[in-house]
């Protein structure tokens, strides 16, 4: 199923597959996502994650309310739970 990313105002597709992050699916397309320490503590990599449930394996940087109210997720530490298709968007 095709998955989404909206970078910088650039649309992409990608495949995520079960039990990658969702960072390493993006960059296993070559997508430009924004990412810097890949341990779940700098917030480089948050962005806005819908189309499906997902759990994080590390969090460090995001409070409860910007997961549960706004969608944050850190795309580094980031699993989905279901099929999707999700869409991410860096803002």
């Amino acid at each position: 199923m095709n998955n989404r990313a909206d970078i910088d105002g650039t649309e992409y597709q990608f495949p995520w597959p079960e039990g990658e992050t969702l960072l390493s699916a993006m960059l296993a397309e070559s997508i430009p996502a924004h990412f810097s320490c890949t341990a779940g503590n700098c917030g480089t990599c948050q962005c806005t994650l819908t189309g499906g449930s997902s759990h994080m394996e590390n969090n460090g940087s995001l409070s409860p309310y910007e997961i549960n109210h706004e969608n944050q997720t850190l795309a580094c530490q980031t699993i989905r739970d279901e099929e999707g298709p999700y869409f991410v968007s860096y803002d």
